[in-house]
């Protein structure tokens, strides 16, 4: 039996993965795995872009038997170990990308085409169609329990998130009344909690941004992540991903000096963990949390306002993990001066992304045992040129930040 058959199989019937494949991810978390980049296919054509900000690849979730999910030449596809796969496309329909898997193989993602709107869609390896998602733009997640959310606009301006069993759309989540609009839903877990975010406006009248998260009964309106800045038009949190604890993984950014940081929440979500970045890098992010071990992934860069100068001295994007204390580790890169970044994370220790090797082509990659090859960035040269000093702190360790209220800030 090939493993496209048993991953289909498993997502028909609902049976967790085989006994021998939880043995090896067991010994694989335990230590017995061996620590490599493996770098899977691509789907012909002329290539990725080796720039981040362009790049139409990337591996997106990770799920049984050596699964992996994203996109290649911005199409959807799906990996068994190095072989890549396309999602059949309806007709009319041209591009799109796999967002998530769980762990009986079923994928959902989105969709789009020149003069088609976008849908939301779920999938099955093996299937020969896609079934899409009613009322829905972008699937981004989905639980073990085949639970999947996402989100659609019901006009140009608004958002409204979705939750949806199988095909079938089981509720819009609430939202509070001081929450004028969602932005976006990101994550859920086994446990049916949600997480996103949205806009906030207070009595006074000062507009915020927020994270949200919403428990699994389908009536309860959405908690806010604490804190959160009324009156700050330049701080924006962005939740990601939940785990199987309620920890919540996701983005701190500070628009007006254009850094960030990786953050966490913890229940009962009433402060927020700002955690250092790679080395001297004055950009970071955690764009995903594995479901039980606490391992955060994401991309170290550097702002255009606060350094390096002149701005082509700073290294290429780098994909990072935090072991969920500590510092921000480094994952290995394809070549020295290729960008690299991670979007996903396993219990057994892989991680998803993409890096660029010495020929300047971007591929999808998978980090074996990533924890046992993270490592400390090599330390950074002194610059022989003037460099501006930052006036917004970046913390030297992972602190966490109690709810304030703070003087209103201007207005961008």
């Amino acid at each position: 039996m090939t493993a496209s058959t048993v991953l289909a199989t498993l997502a028909v019937t609902g049976v967790a993965a085989p006994a021998h494949a939880a043995t090896r991810e067991r010994a694989d978390a335990a230590g017995r795995c061996t620590p490599g980049i493996r770098v899977l296919e691509s789907l012909p054509g002329p290539g990725e872009s080796p720039f981040p900000w362009s790049a139409t690849t990337e591996v997106k979730g990770l799920g049984p038997l050596g699964m992996s999910v994203g996109r290649s030449q911005d199409r959807p596809v799906y990996w068994l170990g190095t072989s890549v796969h396309r999602v059949p496309l309806p007709a009319g329909y041209t591009s799109g990308a796999v967002e998530a898997v769980n762990r009986f193989g079923v994928m959902v993602g989105w969709l789009r085409g020149t003069d088609k709107p976008p849908v939301a869609f779920r999938y099955v390896s093996g299937a020969k169609a896609v079934a899409l998602l009613p009322g829905g733009e972008r699937a981004s997640d989905i639980n073990d329990k085949g639970h999947v959310v996402g989100e659609r606009h019901s006009d140009p301006w608004h958002v409204v998130g979705v939750e949806w069993v199988g095909t079938t759309v089981r509720r819009e989540p609430a939202l509070p009344p001081q929450i004028t609009g969602l932005a976006e839903i990101t994550g859920i877990n086994d446990a049916g909690r949600i997480v996103g975010r949205g806009t906030g406006v207070t009595d006074a009248g000062y507009w915020y941004e927020t994270g949200l998260v919403w428990a699994a009964d389908k009536a309860a309106p959405a908690q806010e992540l604490q804190p959160f800045h009324p009156g700050d038009t330049y701080s924006t949190y962005l939740p990601q991903d939940i785990d199987e604890k309620g920890r919540i993984s996701g983005t701190y950014e500070f628009s007006r000096l254009i850094t960030s940081n990786g953050v966490v929440w913890k229940p009962p979500y009433a402060e927020v963990i700002t955690v250092a970045n790679l080395g001297e890098r004055t950009q970071g992010t955690f764009e995903d949390v594995s479901p039980t071990t606490g391992v955060s992934v994401g991309t170290a860069s550097d702002s255009t306002m606060v350094g390096p100068f002149p701005p082509e001295t700073a290294p290429p994007y780098q994909a990072t993990l935090w072991k969920g204390a500590g510092p921000t580790l480094a994952l290995p890169r394809l070549a020295a001066t290729g960008h690299s970044g991670a979007f996903t994370v396993s219990d057994d220790d892989r991680v998803g992304g993409y890096a660029v090797d010495a020929k300047d082509v971007m591929h999808p990659v998978v980090w074996t045992c990533a924890s046992k090859q993270a490592h400390a960035p090599a330390p950074t040269p002194t610059p022989t040129h003037a460099t501006p000093t930052p006036t917004h702190a970046t913390p030297t360790h992972a602190t966490p930040i109690r709810a304030s209220s703070p003087s209103p800030a201007p207005a961008r």
